[in-house]
């Protein structure tokens, strides 16, 4: 006979229990839920961006997934979350939900030397604390700005772990529909970043190949996201591919570079990874408005910036070392570079660059090896024995010129506090960092040891041979810019800078951050006429073109990269002369992926506009409505579009407008306009 069995009344603790049970598989499924179309898991404050996040079902080994609409339009689709640690497996394999956190936040930002002066930080978040199948936790972070979604992955302090491993991040990007992708091909992870962009379809991106960041897709209605990354710090960068299995072929996998071990990244406990952003806009130019890199990054580091003053660079490096074109005294002499600095001091024009010497190109500091890669007694504390900076240095400093060089980033390795604490004693306000080649977490690192240092010692910096910028310049506001671009400088020995390159840079590239182009080019020629050269490089575009990349670019530190006697005299430098190199006020009127980009910066009650063409382009008209009432007055310099004109003449334009008028214009092949607006009422 079966026994009779005894039922006893729970205790207090037992209800307790079995009371946090039920709350807990409740609130899973509230989670499954709220990811379908009706109930986003969360929306941006202004409700045009909705996303859901999805959590595996429970005693599954499914990965979280979610997706993004904008304006009601599905632009993502099962994207998924993954981290694969050495000790863990894949983290989010089956994980099951322990909290679920909500916030918002809605305050404004100063922005320093950048595309606006303030930004408005205006966001919501949800944040879930997840146990893995081995019990280890992870928090998984989505916010939603009006502009982008970005999310990140954190893993808190263990009582059973100090450190952790990180082999993978399988995040993907699922897309849907047909859209147009931008793409720049890597030819691997070591690489300077530095490519033509490719527009193809989605699902004719190469399988098994690298594709750098920022990724920019268009759909035929406009819509469009730019997939990247920010607050890249002591991680690996991220670079995307096409699964070569991937049957669909609609999802890229996210490539992480490896360490010299074959692992990805070794941190200590707590961390955080960078944030994956895709930034989300009804037009291409609302991308280069955005201002969401910049925040999803830490406040700045550094107490007093009074020390930071931006303005316009020399860069004789780009000219051939010369100072009216023909050979001369040697750019590094006192001689040289007292002409240089005369030049500057006339001009507006903050720093004289000083970098290397002509022919072989061997540094400014002591360095027996010819060339510019460092030797085994490469010193950069010690200038070279010919270069007389102590009297250029008390020259400079008599005509009110800051003095800028370059250094390999090779010859900084294992003395970075060392090398900055000299190159302070020496004078030096500010230097290109270059050639770092490789974005694997020890270069990451190694990079922001310089700016802690440079900031330290009063040094601004540029990054070049470097991966794209992801906000670093917030908490760090002494990094001027960042190259990673393809750029003008490429005209010395290749024609592969053209303006159509110029205008993908624009919705590619820059859209992540501030770009060192090698600006100032003032020698124009058709393209029939175009032969590279070293000295006196020619480029191609029209001049109303290079004028209107100081406008377009963001950049606080650009250079006038021409030698000096090609711009004095000339048409267009005195719109040089004058332009900012940050701004109040960003706007982009009109924006054509690879045609026509135009920009509108505002500096106190000045607004400048810019504007790139690839081709002729007959008939622009300029919507004006970001001016405040009033009339302006407007100075236009304009390409002369006759077809057998220069391309180094300008034609100069004055008119009264007003912000409900538009500023009709037309630019030649490969050309553009810059515009002064300057209201005329106080």
């Amino acid at each position: 006979m079966p026994r009779t069995q005894r039922i006893s009344r729970p205790s207090h603790a037992h209800l307790r229990q079995f009371r946090t049970c039920l709350v807990g598989a409740a609130l899973a499924v509230h989670l499954l839920k709220v990811g379908g179309a009706d109930r986003p898991t969360l929306s941006s404050p202004n409700g045009r961006i909705r996303v859901g996040v999805r959590m595996p079902q429970p005693g599954t080994v499914a990965r979280p997934t979610w997706e993004a609409s904008f304006r009601g339009k599905p632009l993502l689709s099962n994207c998924r979350l993954g981290l694969e640690t050495a000790d863990g497996g894949e983290l989010l394999a089956g994980v099951r939900i322990l909290d679920e956190r909500r916030r918002s936040v809605d305050e404004p930002v100063t922005v320093h030397f950048g595309k606006s002066a303030q930004a408005r930080d205006r966001f919501t978040e949800r944040r879930w604390t997840l146990e893995t199948r081995s019990q280890i936790r992870v928090e998984i972070v989505f916010r939603c700005y009006d502009d982008a979604v970005a999310f990140r992955y954190e893993l808190p302090a263990a009582t059973n772990a100090t450190s952790v491993v990180i082999l993978n991040e399988s995040t993907s990007f699922g897309v849907e529909g047909e859209p147009a992708a931008l793409v720049q091909y890597l030819e691997n992870f070591r690489t300077s970043h530095e490519h033509n962009v490719t527009q193809v379809p989605w699902r004719e991106i190469r399988r098994g190949a690298l594709v750098d960041l920022p990724l920019t897709l268009l759909w035929p209605d406009d819509t469009c996201v730019a997939i990247t990354e920010a607050s890249l710090r002591h991680y690996a960068g991220m670079a995307l591919m096409r699964p070569v299995s991937d049957t669909p072929g609609n999802t890229l996998v996210a490539q992480l570079t490896p360490r010299a071990d074959g692992t990805k990244v070794v941190r200590s406990l707590p961390m955080q990874t960078p944030w994956r952003v895709a930034m989300m806009g009804e037009r291409p130019g609302a991308l280069l408005e955005s201002q969401a890199l910049y925040l999803l990054n830490e406040p700045s580091v550094i107490g007093d910036l009074g020390w930071i003053q931006p303005g316009k660079i020399t860069f004789h490096w780009w000219n051939g070392d010369v100072f009216d074109g023909r050979p001369g005294p040697p750019i590094l002499s006192v001689e040289m570079a007292k002409r240089y600095i005369d030049f500057c001091a006339s001009n507006n024009i903050t720093a004289h660059s000083l970098t290397s010497t002509e022919n072989t190109t061997t540094p400014w500091y002591q360095q027996s090896k010819p060339g510019v890669e460092p030797g085994p007694d490469t010193d950069v504390t010690r200038p070279r024995d010919d270069f007389g900076l102590g009297s250029i240095r008390r020259y400079a400093e008599s005509k009110g010129v800051r003095l800028w060089t370059w250094v390999h980033q090779g010859a900084l390795r294992g003395r970075v506090e060392e090398a900055f604490s000299a190159f302070e004693k020496l004078g030096w306000s500010g230097m290109m960092v270059d050639f770092f080649d490789h974005d694997d977490q020890d270069t990451v690192e190694f990079a922001e040891s310089i700016l802690a240092a440079a900031a330290r010692h009063h040094v601004l910096i540029h990054f070049h041979g470097i991966w794209k910028p992801t906000g670093w310049q917030r908490t760090y506001p002494n990094l001027m810019n960042h190259e990673g671009a393809l750029n003008l400088e490429y005209l010395k020995w290749s024609d592969r800078c053209t303006p159509e390159h110029d205008l993908m840079m624009a919705f590619t590239r820059l859209i992540a951050g501030p770009m060192d182009y090698h600006l100032g080019g003032f020698r124009a020629v058709p393209r029939s006429e175009f032969k590279p050269r070293n000295v006196a490089p020619n480029v191609l575009g029209t001049r109303g073109h290079m004028l209107a990349m100081y406008v377009c670019f963001d950049n606080p530190m650009p250079m006038l990269a021409d030698y000096p006697t090609a711009y004095e005299g000339q048409v267009g430098f005195d719109f040089l002369r004058r332009v900012p190199t940050w701004w109040d006020e960003t706007r982009v009127p009109m924006a054509r992926v690879g045609e026509l980009l135009v920009t509108a910066r505002r500096s106190g009650r000045t607004w400048y506009l810019g504007g790139l063409s690839a081709k002729a382009l007959p008939n622009i008209r300029v919507p004006l409505t970001f001016l405040p009432p009033g009339p302006f007055r407007a100075t236009v310099w304009r390409d002369d579009t006759n077809p057998t004109a220069d391309p180094n003449r300008l034609v100069i334009e004055t008119s009264t407008v007003s912000s409900t008028e538009g500023l009709r214009l037309e630019t030649a092949d490969g050309g553009g306009f810059v515009a002064e607006l300057v209201p005329l009422r106080e």
